[in-house]
Formats: C-alpha cells, sequence, structure tokens
C-alpha cells in the first residue's frame, strides 16, 4: 500500500511519516507517542485522522536550545538601498 503522506506536497501526514520525521521507527513512536504528547507533540486531526505536518514541525522548532544565528551577527554586510536611483 503506497503512502501518499510521505509526498513532500501533502499537509498531512501518517504514522509512518511522522515516524519517519522524528528519526524513529514506527514501533519507537507508537511506543513514545504517549510520552510526546504529554509534552505537547500533536494529536492526529480528528476529522482527518492523519497528523498536519505543520503543527509537528513548529512543535520540534519550539523544542530547539540553539536558535540559527542572526545573520547580522555574524559580520555580513547589510544590502544597501540607492534611494537616488528612485
Amino acid at each position: 500500500m503506497i503512502d501518499h503522506t510521505l509526498s513532500n506536497d501533502a499537509a498531512c501526514g501518517s504514522t509512518r511519516w511522522v515516524a519517519q520525521f522524528m528519526g524513529m521507527s514506527c514501533d519507537r513512536f507508537r511506543g513514545r507517542r504517549r510520552n510526546l504528547e504529554a509534552e505537547g507533540f500533536p494529536r492526529p486531526d480528528p476529522v482527518l485522522k492523519l497528523y498536519i505536518k505543520a503543527d509537528v514541525q513548529a512543535w520540534l522548532a519550539r523544542r530547539r536550545r540553539i536558535l540559527d544565528a542572526d545573520p547580522t551577527s555574524l559580520g555580513l554586510e547589510r544590502p544597501s538601498i540607492n534611494l537616488d536611483a528612485l
């Protein structure tokens, strides 16, 4: 059976998609699901019976401990605008 939720175009994902996204086997994800949900991990949508991919991605992004560096702190030159050209 083909899992169409594994496509990058799909907005929703199956348990298989979530497990792969989280770097786990399906069995490992199922075993940890209750603990993940206790930490705020999104549950499947009650109507679609699938995970909203954006919710899963947002949950994981909120758990990051090290944020991306501010580009201005890296010494990169800010783009300049030539107002005389307008």
